[in-house]
């Protein structure tokens, strides 16, 4: 029996053999905007329209402002400060680490693997 792949048709392409890529066919129509474009458009400035008619876009404008006016009032730190304040942060995350690295290592693994388990296996072949 003949085989046939079926992946044939994605391949091949409507544009002539001489024929850029990308380019239209001769004679078809081109459309400057997709219709999707355009109802989208359309929708976004009803949204808008609605949003400006409600007084939501004078809030989003005045939250805006009132954000850059507290954000002007707040002291940012130099350069300096910054590189201590980070190296504060690397040291205190790594000490953090390092002491719950070893408390879970005594105590889920010595504490719980030798002493527990030790005592209570003894204690119930014992008993």
């Amino acid at each position: 029996m003949e085989e046939i792949n079926s992946n044939t048709g994605a391949v091949q392409s409507t544009a002539e053999v001489g024929q850029p890529a990308g380019q239209p066919e001769p004679g078809a129509s081109m459309n400057p905007m997709p219709v999707d474009w355009i109802i989208g458009g359309v929708v976004l400035l009803v949204a808008l329209f609605i949003a400006k008619k409600i007084g939501w876009l004078d809030r989003i404008r005045v939250f805006f402002l009132q954000t850059r006016e507290e954000l002007l009032k707040c002291s940012w730190p130099n350069r300096d400060e910054l590189r201590g304040s980070t190296w504060m942060v690397l040291v205190a995350v790594a000490l953090l680490g390092t002491f719950t690295f070893l408390a879970d290592w005594f105590l889920g693994g010595f504490m719980i693997q030798e002493i527990l388990l030790k005592w209570l296996g003894g204690a119930g072949a014992a008993g």
